[in-house]
């Protein structure tokens, strides 16, 4: 019997998540930081920087769920202590010096894919969507969906990086998919597609898991009064648009993961994930903070003088799939 299965849902429970998604939110992250877990691991100098959200445990070499579910965490759902981090998006006022771009929101979204979930989320899955090694738009894995637009405005052209061409009348924001399919014993991931010819759509050999999505919302407004017209004055930690990627190693405690699996029956109402550790929407108790203060930058500059040294080449990590090996 899988981990996942061991969990049994009361009926109170299914009637009330029956048909249902569910979100958790975070206000900002809680950590800027060139590591990577997941492509540099142990690593303090090979990679971009990045915005981290949830759980602060996290280290350039965290491996599992466990080691997550020892921090705090900065997420509204005390039982979602996973890591999620991006590519920071950095803002120019001069076109020479960069700075982060003020987050409003970031959400993590779990809900059905094209087929309901079969199976938990895995305690230990690290998921990787997007390419942070792409350079133009054809280069971006289609699976992942990822798109940049402003909220609430009307559809604008987009500037050569993949950015909005004019201001945001108020926030800037994306989307990113991540793998809705895994093998329970070797942890790799891939997207569903009607084409595998299998009942859930799955590759062969996985089974359906809630699929992730990240939106992240960000406020100019502030920072660039101005706003901008033509080409978007800023971009990603590693470059433009097409470079968008988003990583999460799982921290859901057993027993709310097993409890998502019943909120993905269906796309259009929200059902709140409760475990052992409380409740949905409980706001956050303790103070997230750096495991590793005195390692690694927060610096934009500092980061990319950091990567100039390097000697090893990135992995080529794309959303495409995760194999047990890399783990």
């Amino acid at each position: 019997m899988s981990p996942s299965s061991t969990f049994i849902l009361s009926a109170g429970l299914l009637a009330q998540l029956a048909t249902a998604y569910t979100q958790v939110n975070v206000a900002t992250p809680f950590m800027l930081k060139n590591i990577d877990p997941i492509v540099f691991p142990g690593s303090y100098s090979e990679s971009h920087l990045h915005s981290f959200f949830g759980s602060d445990a996290v280290t350039a070499s965290t491996k599992t769920s466990a080691e997550l579910q020892s921090g705090c965490t900065n997420a509204e759902n005390p039982n979602d202590l996973s890591v999620y981090w991006i590519p920071t998006p950095l803002y120019t006022k001069d076109g020479k010096t960069y700075e982060p771009i003020p987050v409003m929101r970031f959400s993590a979204y779990y809900n059905l894919g094209e087929t309901p979930a079969e199976v938990a989320i895995p305690q230990n899955l690290k998921m990787v969507a997007g390419d942070a090694k792409a350079t133009t738009q054809t280069g971006m894995p289609a699976d992942a969906k990822i798109s940049w637009f402003c909220e609430g405005d009307a559809a604008s052209s987009l500037d050569a990086a993949g950015f909005p061409s004019k201001t945001c009348s108020t926030h800037l924001q994306s989307l990113l998919f991540f793998p809705n399919c895994v093998n329970e014993q070797t942890l790799e991931t891939g997207y569903k597609n009607r084409a595998n010819g299998t009942p859930n759509w799955c590759p062969k050999g996985m089974k359906s898991m809630p699929q992730l999505r990240f939106s992240v919302r960000y406020d100019l407004r502030k920072v660039l009064p101005g706003g901008w017209n033509g080409n978007f004055p800023g971009k990603l930690s590693c470059g433009p648009s097409w470079c968008s990627h988003g990583d999460f190693i799982n921290g859901w405690t057993l027993d709310a993961a097993t409890n998502m699996i019943a909120t993905t029956k269906e796309k259009q109402h929200f059902a709140a994930v409760n475990g052992s550790k409380g409740k949905d929407g409980t706001k956050p108790t303790c103070k997230s903070a750096d495991a590793e203060p005195s390692k690694g930058t927060s610096n934009y500059a500092q980061s990319v003088s950091l990567m100039g040294k390097r000697e090893i080449k990135a992995v080529g990590w794309a959303s495409r799939t995760r194999f047990a090996k890399y783990l």
